[in-house]
């Protein structure tokens, strides 16, 4: 079964971006995922990702924006089920480091810089592109909401932090292992950034499994307030029939006056009917009405009838 992040992912994927976006997009995923090395051709750019879609998203974006002589690579890991990962070894990496103003020494600067995220589709797209990298999410048929992007340095975790919150998503970091953690935890706030990163599709199936499982949890609710209640009323049953036999047995039913007589009989006649039921067939039988607190109130004076005896007997 394909997971949630994967489908999420690859609507990205498959969206088209103007290049000031795609730019942005790069810069978060070669920040994440990608390292320098120096080889005899000069500086090398690695980039590595187990989703094949993502791998060939960014070739398309490299060769549309900077045309460098691309390397592309699988390495099969060896254990059981795990992933292909898929290596891009890209020439021209000073040239791209330097245009997304990511070159820092011999290496990849720890926090984008400000001009290639002027726009709100800039940042929209830098946040889709962290999370192409690094980001995952629960399936939304779980009943734990939880969406996280995992990154090494806790300075550009607060970066992310912030940045997400610039859209009101309450994102926190958790510090987990080696790692710093941008999560989110609630629904509502799942469902925003996803429409932010463009997975529009993705929302209206989050939003509809979620609602479809709230709508289930609810109707199980009224089914287990069924069940309790009915459970309630066949105890409530049971103990007035154990007192008006015991009446009958100990002193007879004429001990009773007739309205409370009527409804003994009637509850030795229909064990299992609730006391809204019950009243319906006292006015089939006796033309008269009798509300529920007054078979309240019947039961009442059966229950005392037959303690009165009890503790008659007991003297």
């Amino acid at each position: 079964m394909i997971s949630f992040s994967r489908v999420v992912k690859e609507e990205i994927v498959f969206n088209d971006f103007d290049s000031h976006c795609e730019k942005a997009i790069l810069c978060a995923m070669i920040k994440i995922i990608g390292t320098l090395s120096l080889n005899q051709s000069g500086l090398s750019l690695t980039l590595r990702t187990e989703n094949a879609k993502i791998a060939s998203k960014l070739h398309k974006l490299l060769k549309d924006l900077y045309q460098p002589h691309i390397e592309f690579r699988v390495s099969r890991k060896m254990k059981l089920k795990k992933n292909n990962v898929y290596i891009l070894i890209v020439s021209k990496a000073r040239e791209i480091l330097e245009d997304l103003h990511l070159m820092e020494g011999i290496g990849i600067q720890s926090l984008p810089n400000l001009e290639l995220l002027n726009t709100d589709a800039q940042r929209r797209a830098y946040l889709a592109g962290v999370f192409l990298a690094c980001g995952s999410v629960n399936n939304p048929d779980t009943s734990n909401y939880h969406l996280e992007m995992s990154v090494a340095e806790e300075e550009f975790a607060a970066f992310l932090e912030d940045l997400m919150n610039q859209y009101e998503l309450n994102a926190k970091i958790i510090k987990r292992r080696n790692k710093y953690i941008v999560y989110l935890k609630s629904a509502e706030k799942i469902g925003d950034f996803l429409r932010a990163i463009g997975a529009s599709q993705s929302v209206m199936d989050f939003e509809m499994t979620r609602i479809d499982r709230s709508m289930a949890n609810t109707v199980n609710r009224w089914n287990n307030c069924d069940i309790a209640n009915e459970m309630k009323a066949m105890s409530a049953s049971t103990a007035q029939i154990e007192d008006i036999a015991y009446i009958i047995d100990k002193a007879g039913v004429e001990i009773l006056d007739d309205k409370t007589r009527k409804v003994a009989l009637l509850r030795l006649e229909n064990p299992e009917l609730t006391l809204n039921e019950l009243a319906d067939v006292y006015l089939q039988q006796t033309g008269r009405t009798i509300s529920k607190s007054g078979l309240h109130h019947r039961f009442a004076k059966i229950k005392e009838e037959a303690q009165k005896i009890r503790q008659m007997e007991n003297d």
